[in-house]
């Protein structure tokens, strides 16, 4: 028994150490810890930016133009009807001038150059009835040489047969492209095909 209470002897006096002793407080009892709050501090305003001072070149402003003095156009009196006169006198010959009252003026007539003109039109007028009327060629008209030929719708044998001439008949000649086949206008039915050149021959006289 006696160890028994030397252990809770020991056990009480480690509790009580670990625990904190004398300066044991409860937890509710125990003072909080004041809280360090910052204060916010004023932002000192930053120091003034000082730019250098470059080399400022003078501005040169162009002067403003000197108005030229205006010019007064001096009026000249209107020449006498006497001096225009003479004037066209001097000026020209085979113009006849005919003067009229003062408010009317003066009229010049050029009879030379009016029956110039007329002359130059009638000759123009004289020169286009002189022209020869035009002559319309005379129609191709040539004949069938084969027995039995066909009239093909195109220059070929390729092309559908579209009629059929006899010897003798006469076709009249629309176009010769020059690849050895005509193109025809049988007469007097107006059928237009195109038949082989060696099958046409020129009608004898």
């Amino acid at each position: 028994m006696r160890f028994v209470f030397l252990s809770f002897a020991f056990m009480g006096w480690a509790f009580y150490e670990l625990s904190g002793g004398a300066d044991f407080q409860p937890r509710g009892v125990r003072d909080t810890a004041p809280v360090q709050i910052a204060e916010a501090t004023d932002p000192q305003p930053a120091p003034p930016v000082v730019e250098p001072v470059r080399n400022v070149e003078p501005v040169l402003k162009p002067r403003a133009p000197k108005q030229a003095p205006e010019r007064i156009a001096r009026q000249v009196p209107p020449p006498d009807r006497e001096e225009i006169v003479a004037r066209l006198a001097q000026a020209g010959t085979g113009a006849d001038l005919f003067a009229t009252d003062t408010t009317q003026g003066l009229t010049l007539v050029s009879l030379e150059q009016g029956a110039a003109s007329l002359r130059q039109f009638d000759d123009v007028e004289t020169t286009a009835d002189a022209a020869e009327p035009f002559v319309a060629p005379a129609p191709d008209i040539r004949e069938v040489a084969g027995t039995r030929v066909n009239m093909r719708n195109g220059p070929g044998t390729n092309f559908p047969v579209i009629s059929r001439v006899s010897l003798g008949d006469e076709v009249l000649v629309l176009s010769d492209p020059g690849n050895g086949w005509l193109r025809l206008r049988v007469l007097p039915e107006q059928q237009v095909g195109w038949i082989s050149a060696s099958l046409i021959r020129k009608k004898a006289d």
